[in-house]
Parts: structure tokens; sequence; C-alpha cells
């Protein structure tokens, strides 16, 4: 009990070790998983970010069928920060996904811009947009694939077409 009062004494004059939230940020422990950062001249669009993310916050749209360019896309406010992208990224090494110790602004704050986190968020002014244009991309980037896919099977029936033509 006389440990306990001397202790209490000494918070009394002693400077807290508190921070002085919310007025100052709490700093990010180290090791934190925190924003996906993108390199998109490392990426080599394989899509296995896009399929092993749990809450599907990371798309790739078909921009150009001809050419099957695509779009990497990603929603930091959907993002768990799991880092199962950047482990199943091929070009992780060389820093294509990386998981920065960086927090994500809380959502209706502000929209991060910043090209490391690829298109989508880039495209967004108000935060109450997100979740709205987020469904319409995922709506648009399965038609692109749907299209890319319809594109390739067509381009395949006339080489295989040509090829019986060029035979006879």
């Amino acid at each position: 009990m006389i440990q306990m009062f001397i202790e209490s004494l000494k918070n009394l004059v002693s400077k807290p070790e508190t921070i002085k939230y919310p007025f100052a940020p709490s700093p990010e422990p180290k090791g934190y998983r925190g924003t996906i950062l993108y390199n998109e001249e490392l990426c080599i669009f394989c899509d296995k970010c896009e399929n092993i993310c749990p809450p599907g916050a990371i798309k790739f749209e078909v921009v150009d069928i001809e050419s099957g360019k695509k779009q990497y896309n990603y929603n930091p406010y959907l993002c768990i920060y799991c880092g199962a992208c950047v482990d199943a990224c091929p070009k992780a090494e060389e820093g294509c996904l990386t998981q920065a110790e960086v927090r994500t602004p809380v959502m209706g704050e502000s929209v991060i811009k910043d090209p490391k986190l690829g298109y989508f968020i880039n495209e967004i002014d108000n935060p109450k947009e997100v979740e709205k244009k987020w469904r319409e991309l995922e709506i648009r980037a399965a038609k692109s694939r749907e299209e890319l896919a319809e594109y390739k099977k067509a381009k395949r029936a006339a080489a295989k077409a040509a090829k019986a033509k060029a035979s006879e």
C-alpha cells in the first residue's frame, strides 16, 4: 500500500509517458503494415496480387483490348493491410509492390493522391465517392476482362481458320 502511494506521488510530479493524442499522432510501431505502394515500371501484370487479395482491394482493368494492356487500381480504404499481395508478387523483391510503414488517412478527412497507389484513388476528389466509384470500377474491370477474353477467342478462331484454309 505504501509502495503504491509513493508511485502515485512520483506520477504527480513526473512528465507523462503518453502522447498528446489526438493532437499529436501516435508513432507507428516497427514493422507496421501500412499502405501498399505500387511501381508500374516493374509490374508484369500477372494478376497474382488481385487474385490473392482477401477483400478485393486490388483490381486490374484492361484499358487496351488489342495489346492487353492493364491498369492497376488499389483501394486503400478497402485494404486490410495483410500483405498477401506483396507476398504473392513475383516482383516484390525488386520493389513492384511494397508495404510502407505509413498510415492511410482516415476516410472523410482527405483522399490520398500518390501515383504509387495506382490510378483509382488519384481520380477521387471527394472521400464520399470512394465506395460508389470502386463499385463502378469493379463492373468496368469485369467487363473489360470479358471483352479481352472474347477478343482472344476470336483471334484464335481466325488464326485457326486461316491455318485450315492454308492447308487446303
